[in-house]
């Protein structure tokens, strides 16, 4: 609404940053600045303010209409957040616009190479390399930066657990040269966020799903977004599953 609110009285006015990413529906993880954010040329006049942050550029910025708002290209709002934010705030955006198709990796490497070098240029090239269309959360999103921080193996994505051809699960997360399991736990994950889903039947299905994955000899390590936000219980959760750097032969990417 805030969003709108300033757009409306802001003649051209081109949204970017967070709030490109709030019209976009792109999470925002890490650092969140909810002050409305505008790119203009550095012709266009007006200053910042306690409330709106004007971004000057002199070089042609990607613009669409999305909701009868003009905002920065999708590629362009993630890259933007990864030079401002973060390789974790960037990476949370860009495996969402990977995933739903509003972006490309060429699109992201586009734009970093456009946005040139200066503040934020090292983290938006490696996000730009590391977003993954496969994680489906932004949870799954934060636990790949902190595997990649950490120095851990990469892991599959989403990969079929089949057992005989008999489908078994879907995984987060799936170290098949160890047999270890990694599943991020997010309420919406067993329907707890759903009114119409009972909750304790939801949490049933989970635990014969994770039954399953056992019986074949597998490890599963489970940690919350707590966990993965501090790093730490995370990677213990992995260490005691046998997951640890130099444990495999690439970074988590």
């Amino acid at each position: 609404m805030v969003v709108e609110a300033v757009a409306a009285a802001q003649r051209d006015a081109v949204l970017s940053h967070w709030s490109a990413a709030v019209v976009w529906g792109l999470p925002m993880v890490g650092r969140r600045d909810e002050r409305v954010h505008l790119v203009q040329g550095p012709a266009a006049g007006g200053r910042s303010r306690r409330d709106v942050v004007r971004h000057a550029t002199h070089v042609a910025v990607p613009t669409t209409i999305v909701d009868d708002l003009r905002v920065t290209s999708a590629a362009r709002t993630v890259i933007d957040l990864a030079r401002l934010g973060g390789f974790v705030a960037g990476v949370a955006a860009g495996d969402a616009a990977l995933r739903s198709g509003t972006a490309t990796r060429a699109d992201l490497e586009a734009e970093v190479e456009a946005a040139g070098k200066g503040r934020g240029a090292r983290a938006a090239r490696a996000v730009a390399t590391f977003a993954d269309r496969r994680a489906e959360s932004p949870g799954e999103s934060l636990s790949r930066c902190r595997m990649h921080e950490l120095g851990l193996p990469a892991p599959e994505l989403q990969h079929e657990l089949r057992d005989r051809g008999r489908f078994v699960a879907r995984l987060d997360f799936w170290w098949p040269e160890h047999g270890v399991v990694g599943e991020f736990d997010g309420r919406s994950k067993y329907g707890i966020d759903v009114d119409t889903i009972d909750p304790a039947a939801a949490l049933w299905r989970e635990k014969l799903r994770e039954d399953a994955i056992r019986a074949l000899g597998l490890s599963v390590a489970r940690w919350t977004w707590q966990d993965a936000w501090t790093a730490t219980p995370m990677a213990a959760r992995l260490r005691a599953s046998g997951i640890h750097p130099g444990s495999g032969a690439e970074r988590a990417r």
